[in-house]
């Protein structure tokens, strides 16, 4: 189940990285995205998580996330273009969503290091996802 998830995800995530919206294209130029993750804070199961580009129709979705879990994919490295994404998921028999947004990308993002979306559910009707990179070696 796992690997079927994690290859969801890295093809919804490819198609959202590589769909092309052309001041995004000039803002985030050469920023590589190289994985996803999707966390659960909060006290309750959720389900049925999907990541939608809107302009492109492509998503990724995880069936299952506990509470305080995550799910979680890499994959080959693409290019960020900025569409942006819409966050809908199910918990405690109702179904929530964000509405259009884009996520965030830090002032002080190194272009030349990869990225990771990170997708946070921090409450029932609560979600958005920021560019995040791991700290330097």
């Amino acid at each position: 189940m796992f690997t079927l998830v994690r290859n969801v995800a890295a093809g919804l995530c490819v198609f959202l990285l590589l769909a092309c919206a052309l001041q995004a294209v000039e803002i985030h130029n050469g920023l590589q995205i190289e994985g996803l993750v999707i966390e659960n804070q909060t006290r309750m199961r959720i389900s049925a998580v999907r990541l939608l580009v809107p302009a492109t129709g492509n998503f990724v979705s995880c069936g299952n996330i506990g509470p305080g879990d995550k799910c979680w994919t890499t994959f080959p490295e693409a290019s960020y273009t900025g569409n942006p994404v819409e966050i809908t998921w199910s918990q405690a028999g109702q179904i929530y969503s964000t509405g259009e947004f884009a996520v965030q990308t830090p002032d002080d993002v190194d272009i030349d290091r990869p990225a990771l979306v990170s997708v946070v559910i921090a409450a029932p009707g609560s979600a958005g996802a920021v560019i995040v990179q791991q700290a330097a070696q």
